[in-house]
């Protein structure tokens, strides 16, 4: 695993930003204003909307993330995550049409497990998004702490994160237009790095920048392929209609996943990786893991199933499932129980992360954007800077861990400033993580149905015609 850079010196807590800074107008005044304000002073913070932007967190190919505070009277603060497109973009209608979108449905869904969406703006000619900022962790870095670890995950745990997971999902579908008539909404990409657990132990169902809605200002075109290939359902590969009984596939290959601590789709290539989704032949969880519940493992087979009318009909039923599974065991998991185990497992993190928010809530001055990108890079943990998934081997059988256990995070010595590391690991290091577009796992993929059926036809080509028989005595005839 590759190791992370030195980690640079602790930004200042009190006594105002680092060297150069200067004080920044006041939040109340206009936006145009505020800018040209700040721009007279030099680089530094700056305002999009009522955000102050205070430190910038990733950049991915088509977007930036910033770490964003709104401002009131009486020391009022509220932190958002703020995704800004790339300026060169906005000439690209589709792409801001997609951007508008993205926002225009997550703001429509109001439920405790989907991430919400505060605000959308223009400014300098780019779009922006306000959105809730998550403190906390993708379910993949969870999966792969536990897996650092030598521990699987407890079932009951799982059961917990992916019934809140399901209870998103379902409000998800259930969006309507304004004429009351259901959108049919799916969201295409429900992986582990889009579904983000709070380290007060609540989960989130994130990024619905691909998601099929019924009056989206951007369209699909036909036979496109939309999603990740580990996580698509064999109709989805197929280039079949995808409802949300496909959603419910994929977070059963979720639940799979984080009660193994193993892969169950993925290879090495993708056209492994369909032939293995086409097939859809899953190995019962207990065959993985000794000791797995039975009542558990029927209902992950039951989301698993290859037929669409033979898994859960609404994500609903997934997570009453769920919630039933841990009512027969007298297992009370909520909250709690969860943030108790992330809280555990990332103290080290934890501790970094309230530190630099707590310097983050401080800056009142315009200061220079590289010194605030190397403040955070020292929240930057022992994450690795690549994705193994592809060359890790096969997780052994660990400890289940179900809850906390006694564990002092060490303070960590401040070093002196080291060279900055990209943008996108920070972005990787912070809760607005599952905001950017990710390379982890496969890529999301969008490919046309006649890629996908030349890939398929490779993985189960037809026979072709049988050749005519020679004549009698040729070496080369039929026998």
């Amino acid at each position: 695993m590759a190791q992370p850079p030195p980690r640079p010196a602790a930004p200042p807590r009190t006594g105002g930003p680092p060297s150069g800074g200067a004080l920044a107008p006041s939040p109340a005044s206009s936006s145009g204003t505020r800018q040209k304000e700040a721009d007279k002073q030099g680089p530094g913070t700056f305002f999009l909307g009522r955000y102050r932007v205070v430190d910038e967190i990733g950049v991915g190919g088509m977007a930036s993330v910033h770490l964003g505070r709104m401002d009131g009277p009486g020391g009022f603060q509220k932190w958002v995550a703020i995704k800004r497109i790339h300026p060169h973009l906005v000439e690209d209608d589709q792409f801001v049409d997609m951007f508008l979108d993205e926002a225009r449905i997550a703001a429509g869904i109001n439920h405790a497990n989907v991430a919400q969406v505060f605000d959308l703006g223009k400014d300098d000619n780019t779009y922006w998004i306000a959105m809730e900022y998550l403190h906390g962790e993708p379910l993949r870095e969870i999966m792969r702490r536990a897996e650092e670890r030598n521990m699987l995950v407890s079932p009951d745990l799982a059961a917990r994160i992916t019934a809140d997971a399901a209870e998103g999902l379902h409000a998800a579908h259930e969006l309507r237009g304004k004429n009351g008539q259901l959108l049919g909404l799916v969201h295409r990409d429900v992986t582990p790095h889009n579904l983000f657990v709070t380290y007060e132990g609540y989960t989130k169902v994130v990024d619905f920048g691909i998601a099929k809605v019924a009056d989206r200002l951007s369209s699909t075109r036909a036979g496109t392929l939309k999603g990740k290939l580990a996580y698509m359902s064999p109709e989805q590969v197929r280039g079949s209609e995808v409802d949300r009984t496909t959603d419910i596939f994929a977070l059963g290959v979720v639940l799979w996943e984080l009660t193994t601590n193993q892969r169950l789709f993925r290879m090495d290539t993708d056209l492994d990786t369909l032939e293995k989704v086409q097939a859809c032949i899953v190995t019962p969880p207990s065959q993985v893991v000794a000791n797995y519940p039975v009542e558990l493992e029927s209902v992950v087979m039951k989301a698993l199933a290859k037929r669409k009318q033979d898994r859960f009909q609404t994500a609903r039923d997934f997570s009453r499932a769920l919630q039933n599974y841990l009512l027969r065991r007298g297992a009370f998991v909520g909250p709690e129980e969860v943030s108790g185990f992330l809280r555990h497992i990332f103290s080290d993190r934890i501790q970094k992360r309230e530190a630099h928010l707590a310097w983050a809530a401080e800056v009142t001055g315009t200061v220079n954007v590289d010194q605030l990108r190397a403040a955070g890079a020292q929240i930057v943990d022992e994450i690795s800077l690549v994705d193994d998934d592809d060359h890790k081997p096969q997780p052994q059988r660990g400890q289940q861990h179900g809850g906390p256990t006694a564990s002092g995070a060490r303070p960590v010595a401040p070093q002196q400033p080291a060279a900055l590391p990209p943008p996108g690991q920070i972005g990787q290091m912070m809760a607005a993580e599952s905001l950017m577009d990710d390379d982890e796992d496969v890529p999301t993929t969008v490919a046309t149905r006649d890629q996908i059926e030349v890939m398929a036809a490779a993985v189960n080509p037809r026979p072709g015609p049988a050749m005519p028989a020679g004549p009698p005595g040729d070496r080369n005839s039929a026998p």
